[in-house]
C-alpha cells in the first residue's frame, strides 16, 4: 500500500534542508533579477544612475554566494549537481547583476575591490565546481 506523504517521511533532514534553501535561493534570485532589472529599467528611462545599486549588489551577492555554496557543499557531500539550463541560466544571469551593480553602486576605488572579488570568488567556485561556469557553452552546443 502506497501513502503519499510515505516519500517525504523517509527523505533524511539534511535534504529536506537541502530543498529548503533551494526554494529560498530560487526566491530571492528572482527578486534580486527584478530589483535589477527595475533600477535598470529607471536609470534608462532618468537616464541618471539611481542610488539604490548597492541594494542591488548586495542582494544579487548574497544570492550567488548561496548558490555557489550549496553547489560547492552538495558536490562535496557526494550528492552530485544536475546541470539543468535553468539553474546555469540563473547563475550567470546573477553574475552579471553582481558586476553591473558592482560597478554603478560604488564610487571608483570601492567598485574595483568589489569587482575584483567577484572575480576571485568566481575562479575558486570553478575549482569548487569544475564544468558549472561552462555549463552554458554546453547548453548551446546541444541546440
Amino acid at each position: 500500500m502506497f501513502v503519499e506523504g510515505m516519500y517525504f517521511n523517509r527523505i533524511t533532514f539534511g535534504n529536506k534542508a537541502t530543498e529548503a534553501l533551494f526554494l529560498v535561493l530560487v526566491i530571492l534570485s528572482f527578486l534580486g533579477l527584478l530589483v535589477f532589472a527595475s533600477l535598470s529599467i529607471i536609470s534608462l528611462v532618468t537616464r541618471r544612475i539611481v542610488r539604490y545599486w548597492n541594494v542591488c549588489f548586495l542582494l544579487c551577492s548574497v544570492t550567488l554566494i548561496g548558490w555557489m555554496i550549496l553547489y560547492a557543499g552538495q558536490l562535496r557531500l557526494g550528492n552530485g549537481i544536475m546541470y539543468f539550463p535553468a539553474n546555469v541560466v540563473l547563475l550567470w544571469l546573477l553574475i552579471l547583476a553582481v558586476l553591473i551593480s558592482a560597478i554603478l553602486g560604488f564610487e571608483s576605488p570601492k567598485g574595483y575591490i568589489a569587482v575584483v572579488a567577484l572575480v576571485i570568488s568566481l575562479v575558486a567556485f570553478h575549482f569548487a565546481v569544475p564544468g558549472f561556469l561552462t555549463g552554458i557553452f554546453h547548453l548551446m552546443d546541444q541546440k
